[in-house]
């Protein structure tokens, strides 16, 4: 019997060796999940920044972008307006001109209508 009981007592040393192997594997552990904790957080940091200044430049772009069709668009209008006087202007001329020349005029009214009759009937 006496040796059934020192097989069940155990080695103070294997014992103290055992625990001392657990608290560095804990230490371990929690080494480890704090480097990866700071990992993921160094790593949302620096995706959340990335992200910051991405909508800085798209934002910044959209407004450049928004403001050069404003002044595009103003442009427009004003080639637009210059356009429609410059048309109004050569109608009035040519109003003037037939106003004054109803003679001149009439002829070269039949002579484009006759060249143009020439023209399409050939077709």
């Amino acid at each position: 019997m006496a040796s059934k009981n020192k097989e069940n007592e155990t080695h103070p040393d294997f014992d103290e060796r055992i625990a001392e192997s657990a608290e560095r594997l804990k230490e371990r552990e929690s080494a480890a999940l704090h480097a990866t904790r700071d990992a993921v957080v160094s790593g949302t940091e620096r995706t959340e920044r990335a992200l910051h200044r991405a909508t800085d430049a798209t934002a910044s772009a959209a407004q450049r972008t928004h403001d050069r069709a404003a002044r595009l668009g103003e442009k427009g209008q004003e080639k637009w307006a210059e356009g429609r006087d410059y048309a109004e202007q050569s109608l009035d001329r040519v109003f003037d001109y037939v106003r004054e020349n109803p003679g001149k005029s009439l002829a070269m009214a039949v002579a484009g209508g006759w060249l143009l009759g020439s023209i399409l009937r050939r077709r």
